[in-house]
């Protein structure tokens, strides 16, 4: 009895998983379902995605948490708990791609939650096969991102790879691969994403000559970047969070003056800041003497697709006629490269 009970009471479980699947479905929610060790009863689950501006959480009970959530567009939820910030003062996002309604369900350790476990998502399985490719290290990166975008186009999580690991590729390259997704999917944020990077990487290589752009400085003015032809221009993308891009000031307040005024030389810092008074408190606090403008467009903004930049921070050297001459010169290679340049003059 005891055992055909058992059975009577899994068959029920399933009977209501797939109702509650097909409910969300033709809903069109998103229900994130999640289950985790009963000790964390109690204990809050968070939910952020600064792409669409959604915030949401719950609260474990009886070892599983749950959120419902609309579904707009095919994007990437993330995830963190209360428990991993009480342990580690701190705690490591993770993702979750949504393709579109239904049910996903994520298992796992709530100190650990980036490790979680997750079902109910074609793409977020796709990412997992990709990882797991990497693991086994059997083939290069570009050729496990070439295979699983051409076999999986159709699929927002071929875009997120395109646009997350794409850059392993030449742009060239990566351009001709991103034509294997469907025109519904290149549509997608990421797979414009993917589009404008490898544009831009294709813009931004030495010896490609700028496009002119324009950004507002500090004073809400706008500066064309042609105003500045005639002179060498150190191009400097950082951000106010950004550690290594504040501790580079260090070195550009020692270049600075050696060469400006004497030479025909200037550094134009850009920040890709989203939030302008964290810009703006961060030139106050370090006090840059050179020129400052903002770019806090994210993935619209000229920092992508029209310079690529994917890590922080990002420097190109452009000559008096706009061409780029060289990238990512810091400390002592920067002023070596322009004590040999202006050398020569």
């Amino acid at each position: 009895m005891v055992e055909q009970f058992r059975k009577i009471q899994t068959t029920a479980v399933l009977i209501f998983m797939t109702i509650v699947a097909s409910f969300a479905q033709n809903s069109k929610i998103i229900v994130l379902m999640g289950k985790v060790d009963p000790k964390y009863d109690g204990t809050k689950v968070f939910l952020y995605n600064r792409l669409t501006n959604e915030n949401d959480s719950a609260t474990v009970v009886d070892g599983q948490w749950r959120m419902e959530r609309p579904f707009t567009v095919p994007t990437r939820h993330m995830f963190y708990s209360e428990a991993e910030m009480k342990k580690y003062n701190g705690y490591s996002p993770f993702g979750v791609l949504i393709d579109g309604p239904g049910t996903i369900q994520i298992e796992g350790d709530l100190q650990s939650f980036s490790a979680s476990q997750i079902t109910g998502s074609r793409s977020q399985e796709l990412l997992n096969t990709y990882l797991t490719l990497m693991q086994d290290k059997k083939q290069d990166e570009s050729s496990i991102v070439k295979e699983l975008v051409s076999k999986n186009g159709n699929t927002f999580g071929a875009a997120f790879l395109l646009d997350r690991y794409g850059k392993s590729m030449q742009p060239e390259e990566a351009l001709k691969v991103y034509e294997l997704l469907t025109p519904e999917i290149q549509q997608t944020v990421y797979g414009k994403s993917a589009f404008d990077q490898f544009q831009g990487a294709i813009r931004s290589r030495v010896g490609a000559t700028l496009k002119d752009f324009s950004l507002l400085n500090a004073e809400g003015k706008n500066v064309q970047f042609s105003s500045f032809k005639g002179n060498y221009v150190l191009l400097d993308f950082w951000a106010s969070w950004c550690v290594p891009c504040i501790e580079e000031f260090k070195n550009f307040k020692e270049i600075y003056p050696q060469f400006k005024g004497k030479k025909n030389f200037e550094i134009v810092s850009i920040s890709v800041d989203r939030d302008e008074k964290s810009w703006k408190n961060s030139l106050k606090n370090h006090q840059l003497p050179w020129v400052q403008l903002i770019d806090g467009q994210g993935d619209k903004g000229i920092s992508i697709n029209q310079f690529a930049v994917k890590a922080l921070p990002t420097t190109f050297l452009i000559d008096p006629n706009g061409k780029i001459i060289a990238r990512d010169l810091r400390g002592k290679d920067l002023e070596l490269y322009l004590t040999r340049l202006f050398g020569n003059q």
